[in-house]
């Protein structure tokens, strides 16, 4: 299962960079999965990469999305929406590639459909990894795209507050310091 599972790691990962103008945030996320969790196994890894994978796809027909104000204590029904649509997502590629091992499909999507929820190991190493790579990839273009300055301020403070581990923290530390230096000259 170990090369087979490799191979379709490599598949989706090119999926993304394919696919996704948050490939390098969704591929960092595994990185940084991996940085804090170094046990961290290739089914942690994949849910990690796929996130956010339903943002590679258009609405289907009938689907309407749910609001999001960015503040993750007002969006539980986004959020969920995003996480069992990237589920959904996942699945669907991984069968594609030929994967169908079904005990691994569902861990794959349980982690993913939960990845903002925190609460067990596993899904506090993913929401921080989560956390750490949106500093890094994606926190100084909110800024450059004007979103509101004390909107970000209150999202990147509730970001780095709710991470769950010093070492998460100390990672995450540098980036969430730029990010707030940017915003403090804005």
């Amino acid at each position: 299962m170990i090369t087979e599972f490799a191979n379709i790691t490599s598949k989706l990962e090119y999926f993304i960079k394919e696919k996704n103008v948050e490939a390098e945030h969704m591929l960092r996320t595994g990185f940084w999965l991996r940085e804090i969790f170094p046990e961290a196994d290739e089914v942690m890894y994949v849910a990690a990469i796929c996130h956010d994978i339903e943002r590679c796809f258009p609405l289907r027909e009938g689907e309407t999305k749910p609001p999001k104000t960015g503040e993750d204590e007002k969006d539980a029904e986004y959020l969920a929406w995003h996480g069992q649509r990237s589920a959904e997502f996942t699945e669907k590629l991984l069968r594609e590639f030929g994967f169908a091992d079904e005990d691994v499909i569902v861990k794959i999507k349980t982690l993913i459909a939960e990845h903002s929820l925190g609460g067990t190991k596993e899904r506090d190493v993913m929401m921080d990894a989560d956390s750490i790579s949106l500093f890094e990839n994606n926190a100084e273009l909110f800024i450059k795209e004007g979103k509101d300055k004390e909107k970000l301020r209150r999202k990147f403070e509730a970001e780095f507050a709710r991470l769950s581990s010093a070492k998460a923290k100390e990672l995450a530390k540098p980036f969430y310091d730029r990010v707030i230096g940017i915003l403090n000259k804005c």
